[in-house]
């Protein structure tokens, strides 16, 4: 617990870094303040002084500014300086507006209100079960409840044509709040549990269809609430004085819970998740020191604590079952780690077939961990490492600031897997295919490098791959996949734009309008969709918005094939120059010359929205991008282009 002096002493710090624009310092002494402080002053201060840095936030931290506008039937603003801040220590600066109280039909369906005008990247739709389905207390008073079902679907329809509406004319991203289940109803708690038309029933049903309505609209995310209520405590999640007086959904208590949550729930439709969990073995994964106490010394099991970790070797094996990589990270003995997992398999609840890779040897942990970054062709900002050593932690903290670094609690090991999950690092709206096969086309990838070894010359090793890649639709990848890709792949991506489903969808269908992905495979297995171009063409001139590829398939010519395959869809619709545009980033210098190296010439006369962007040109009537003669091409004899139409297979 702060003192008082010691409060002073960090606001003053605060001031300090804004007054001298100090993002940085601002955010680190901000994270301390708050750790041990919820008092509103406090909050309003950080808010305050965030609101100030808005543009060093931006420039300094890499921020992500985001035009937000709040349509509600409640009020908001008393939240609004938890949001601010919340949304700064997850790395966002929120430009807020906020919509008018109650004016939300108008908002959603009037194509000149304020929001529209507003042109916003994201909007909050937050509101209360009275507004979405009002006559549900009512019909639901009885427990028989005869059309509480019709109740539901006409409430549902009702808001799939304002959010189908908004949709139509807008590619912002959307949240969409769920409704709390009210703590206490007529029925009573037995009436409640046992009848099959309780309002609890009814408002748990609502929040369903309402989640799968939108799953169904386009960058559109749910935020189940009554989760967050209920992990809080209903009761206490709402103030009724306070609701009854001014309409204000949550408790002061609570705002800062509620505002993470909308934080954690909006994150997914711009970033991607991290790829790879790194875990200790000692008191981390098990209890106890393996090279001190042996195999049969260490915890782990059915019984107390070797529960605990059995429990967190269980959450990592669901992990890796939605396609988040497991690695090893541990100074011990590689053949003493072996025999454990022999002779304790049965008290494991996963096997060293989960991991993608072990690294076991007395080397530093940083060391390790740049090795992994570099076998597996990931940023270090994939990495998540799980140690319950503080020192070890430190160390990676300061060493490699980009991986995120969960301090096991040691003495507490029935908290880890709590700890865990409390995080948003491995949070997805979206699991596709390719998440699902991530595993085995990392071992796959492993096989690969092992055969590069013995091969002759490239050109030798790479037609031994076999490499098959399949041209088709970014809608048909499927279009999650597409994407996905667009928000996560950094190393070979020419301008980094992450475009969201609605773009993406616009590219498809606009008059010369491409948006081709690609599927790789070859002897070893499938790697499924792994890039994507995106491109439009008028009159003459095809510009290409994106190229990007997984990092983990570069090399092997599939950019070129990519390139060549949208080259010729130009031709076809056309074209006779393509323009590629590169906007340098801090991780994409592996494609800086990509467009050099296959011909183009630097095209001083283009502009783009961009100001670091760097335009080449090429002359279709002269040359074309071919694809390399060892890969395999599929989807290219049954396309049918046309100017309104996006290429599929």
């Amino acid at each position: 617990m702060q003192s008082d002096t010691e409060r002073q002493e960090l606001r003053r710090a605060i001031k300090e870094a804004a007054t001298s624009q100090d993002a940085a310092t601002a955010v680190g002494v901000a994270r301390k303040l708050l750790a041990t402080s919820s008092k509103p002053a406090d909050v309003m201060f950080c808010a305050s002084s965030f609101t100030a840095l808005g543009d060093a936030l931006v420039s300094q931290l890499q921020a992500r500014r985001l035009k937000t506008h709040i349509v509600r039937s409640v009020t908001i603003e008393p939240i609004l300086p938890s949001l601010t801040t919340e949304a700064v220590l997850s790395n966002y600066v929120l430009d807020l507006n906020i919509g008018g109280y109650g004016s939300y039909v108008d908002e959603l369906l009037n194509p000149l209100s304020a929001l529209a005008k507003f042109k916003p990247d994201l909007v909050f739709i937050l509101l209360d079960l009275e507004d979405i389905a009002g006559r549900l207390p009512d019909l639901c008073a009885d427990g028989i409840g005869d059309a509480v079902e019709v109740e539901i679907e006409e409430s549902v329809t009702r808001i799939a044509q304002l959010l189908g509406n908004f949709r139509s004319g807008s590619s912002a991203r959307i949240l969409f709040q769920g409704c709390v289940v009210p703590d206490q109803t007529s029925l009573g708690d037995v009436g409640e549990a046992n009848l099959p038309h309780s309002l609890t029933n009814a408002v748990y049903q609502l929040n369903q269809k309402l989640a799968a309505l939108c799953r169904s609209v386009s960058d559109c995310v749910f935020f189940d609430v009554d989760h967050l209520a209920a992990r809080h405590g209903r009761a206490s999640w709402r103030d009724a004085r306070m609701f009854l007086a001014s309409r204000l959904p949550v408790a002061s208590a609570c705002f800062g819970a509620y505002s993470r949550g909308l934080v954690r729930s909006f994150s997914p439709l711009f970033r991607a998740p991290r790829k790879v969990l790194c875990t200790d073995l000692d008191n981390t994964l098990w209890g106890g020191v393996l090279g001190e106490e042996g195999p049969e010394g260490i915890a782990t099991g059915s019984a107390f604590p070797g529960n605990c970790y059995l429990e967190y070797q269980r959450y990592l094996k669901q992990l890796s079952s939605r396609g988040i990589l497991l690695a090893i990270v541990s100074k011990n003995n590689d053949a003493d780690v072996r025999e454990a997992f022999q002779i304790r398999a049965a008290d494991l609840g996963l096997t060293l077939n989960h991991f993608v890779a072990t690294k076991i040897s007395w080397n530093e942990k940083a060391t390790s961990i740049r090795e992994l970054a570099e076998e597996l062709s990931l940023g270090l900002d994939s990495f998540v490492f799980v140690d319950d050593n503080p020192v070890e932690c430190e160390a990676i903290r300061q060493q490699l600031p980009e991986v995120a670094v969960i301090a096991a609690p040691v003495e507490e090991p029935w908290k880890l897997v709590e700890l865990l999950s409390s995080q948003p690092f491995f949070d997805a709206a979206v699991v596709t295919d390719d998440d699902l096969n991530r595993l085995n086309e990392y071992k796959a990838q492993a096989q690969r490098a092992e055969l590069a070894n013995t091969a002759g010359d490239r050109d030798e090793f790479l037609a031994s791959l076999e490499i098959v890649c399949t041209f088709l639709s970014a809608l048909d990848a499927p279009l999650a996949r597409s994407v996905q890709l667009l928000a996560k792949t950094n190393q070979f991506n020419l301008t980094t734009r992450r475009h969201s489903t609605a773009e993406v969808e616009e590219f498809a269908s606009a008059a010369g309008g491409q948006a081709i992905a690609v599927r790789v495979r070859d002897r070893f297995g499938d790697a499924g969709v792994v890039g994507l171009a995106l491109a439009r063409t008028i009159g003459g001139t095809c510009s290409i918005d994106s190229l990007l590829l997984s990092c983990r398939v570069i090399g092997r010519g599939i950019e070129t094939a990519l390139l060549a395959h949208l080259g010729a869809n130009a031709v076809r619709a056309g074209a006779t120059r393509l323009v590629g545009e590169f906007i340098p980033t801090k991780k994409n210098s592996p494609c800086a010359d990509f467009y050099l190296d296959h011909g183009f010439v630097k095209d001083a006369s283009s502009s783009g929205a961009s100001p670091d962007s760097i335009f080449y040109q090429l002359d279709l009537t002269t040359a074309a991008p071919e694809s390399p003669k060892w890969l395999t091409l599929e989807g290219n004899e049954s396309n049918e282009f046309s100017a309104s139409a996006v290429v599929a297979s």
